[in-house]
């Protein structure tokens, strides 16, 4: 069994997992894609290899994803692990299993989040009242 990888590259691996999926994209495709071979990507999707920079940005614009936009959700979904109290040891999904990441929503859910944002007071903890 490998050592625990660090809990950036866990991260770093479910976010990538969660945006090829939403592309609908195969290990075979996206290790075709990016060059690399697909035991290796494999074992950087699960988590058991580190996923460097280099690897982030190859992988990402294999998915046709922005390395950036990427990034952006590894350092969002970090954060949150970090604040949860999940900085140390494996990563458990329990936690997460009714929350879904960007990478892993529909366009709808993406909507649907958006829409409940506009008309959420977050002073008052509850929906706005509408008006008159």
């Amino acid at each position: 069994m490998s050592p625990a990888q660090p809990l950036i590259s866990q991260v770093a691996s479910d976010v990538l997992t969660g945006f090829y999926k939403r592309k609908r994209l195969t290990q075979e495709e996206l290790a075709e894609r990016s060059e690399i071979p697909l035991t290796s990507l494999q074992k950087k999707l699960r988590g058991t290899a580190p996923v460097t920079a280099t690897d982030l940005v190859v992988i990402s614009n294999a998915i046709g994803v922005s390395p950036t936009i990427v990034m952006e959700e590894i350092l969002r979904e970090l954060a949150e692990r970090e604040q949860a109290g999940m900085s140390d040891g494996p990563v458990s999904l329990e936690a997460h299993r009714t929350k879904k990441s960007v990478a892993e929503m529909t366009d709808d859910e993406i909507e649907a989040i958006e829409k409940k944002a506009a008309i959420y007071d977050t002073e008052l903890e509850q929906d706005e009242p509408e008006l008159p």
